[in-house]
């Protein structure tokens, strides 16, 4: 059996997350999709606009067999480390032959060119790097400049140069990238799938029918707060999972959680903060002279942004703050092949056979049965992490008059989708 991974989040699942199933499908020429997909907290560093279960539900509706979970702990990090985990997580499964992902541009070889580049970090560019960085501008700015300037000073050669500039101002294209490195990285056998979407910007608000993003599909909820606000937006069963889960949960609360997290800004000791992944440079320092003045955390992230640690990063960089995520924790996934253990959220029990056939080679959790008795460091760590993230959801939803269940994540069910 042939599997086409997907790494996703689908924040929500829209019409061009649905035509990226069919089409890796076909594409792959695969006999079932599974979906790696992060939990109750995005890459962004914000709460999902619902739950994963109601996330995977959406993915098996949209055509997928499985869906299986990137630890939370890895979602709110860089693209880089998101792709690394879910790469790793897609490595673990002998049946995973295709990894299938976005991109702007036709011209497939050249962003493998410059992936195995990026990956390699040869000396020319890791200096010419560190000197941008040290400019204080940010990763993706300091990647653009570096590889522009070594194009500009015959210290690089790509087979396209023209094209080399355009693909780095792409954003699929930049994600795409990252999937690669991983690939090339981890001496991957498997085989990546190339999506065109040359009219798509997951980070752009504009509300354009069906090929509206995420982004401006989150912002028109966040305004309006009611599920018809997209109806027109997302696919039928996109729509009713969507909209049954904000009758009865509603949105997670911003105001909320802003409180939550200067409280966490305002409390958590100096030297903890600094021991959180991405907390360097005195930032935590900055983080608390700024909150003793300030009481809402967008008008924190504003005060703190500059030119090296810009708005989303510091959204992600709050978030491991509240869920508190090391940087022992984050820099582990760099040092082993495998994750400690792979959570399944869903599958489709109609393909038996994809259920039969799965072969993966670390703890796969389907069943509480699976749970390993005596589990490494790093796998306890993982999964606290993530009853934080559940915690914290669960107390977002405040339209919910139910007591938030706090059942240890690896404990919950998996769904079972007929």
């Amino acid at each position: 059996m042939k599997i086409c991974a997907i790494i996703c989040e689908y924040n929500p699942l829209h019409y061009g997350h649905l035509n990226h199933i069919e089409d890796s499908k076909k594409l792959s020429g695969a006999d079932a999709i599974m979906c790696i997909m992060a939990g109750n907290f995005s890459q962004r560093g914000e709460p999902t606009l619902v739950n994963k279960y109601v996330r995977a539900r959406m993915a098996l509706d949209a055509g997928a067999d499985i869906v299986v979970q990137i630890p939370t702990a890895y979602v709110c990090s860089s693209a880089e480390i998101f792709a690394t985990a879910g790469v790793k997580i897609a490595n673990s499964f002998d049946n995973v032959t295709h990894l299938s992902f976005g991109c702007e541009t036709k011209n497939h070889e050249l962003l493998k060119e410059v992936a195995r580049y990026l990956a390699d970090e040869p000396k020319d560019y890791k200096d010419t790097l560190k000197k941008f960085l040290d400019e204080g501008n940010s990763m993706a700015v300091s990647r653009e400049k570096a590889i522009e300037e070594l194009i500009r000073t015959d210290k690089v050669e790509f087979s396209e140069i023209t094209e080399v500039y355009n693909i780095l101002k792409k954003p699929n294209n930049i994600l795409a990238i990252e999937y690669l490195k991983a690939l090339y990285r981890t001496n991957s056998k498997i085989e990546p799938v190339f999506s065109v979407r040359e009219n798509s910007d997951y980070t752009s608000e504009v509300v354009n029918g069906k090929d509206t993003s995420a982004t401006a599909i989150r912002a028109r909820l966040a305004k309006k707060g009611k599920a018809s606000s997209v109806k027109k937006l997302i696919p039928k069963t996109s729509y009713k999972l969507l909209k049954d889960e904000l009758d009865s949960s509603g949105l997670p609360d911003d105001k909320l959680y802003s409180n939550l997290a200067m409280y966490v800004i305002k409390t958590k000791p100096l030297k903890e903060m600094a021991q959180i992944y991405d907390v360097s440079e005195g930032l935590e320092n900055r983080f608390k002279e700024k909150a003793n003045k300030i009481k809402d955390l967008k008008t924190l992230l504003l005060e703190v942004k500059s030119k090296r640690y810009t708005y989303t990063r510091l959204k992600r960089i709050v978030a491991k703050l509240v869920l508190n995520i090391s940087s022992n924790c984050i820099e582990k996934l760099y040092e082993i092949d495998k994750l400690p253990y792979v959570k399944v959220l869903g599958f489709n029990s109609n393909n038996q056979t994809l259920l039969n056939e799965l072969n993966c080679n670390t703890n796969l959790i389907i069943r509480n049965s699976n749970i390993v008795e005596k589990p490494s460091k790093l796998y306890k760590e993982l999964a606290e992490i993530e009853d934080n993230a559940n915690a914290v959801y669960n107390q977002l939803l405040t339209k919910s008059s139910a007591i938030a269940d706090y059942t240890p994540d690896l404990l919950t069910k998996t769904i079972v989708y007929k």
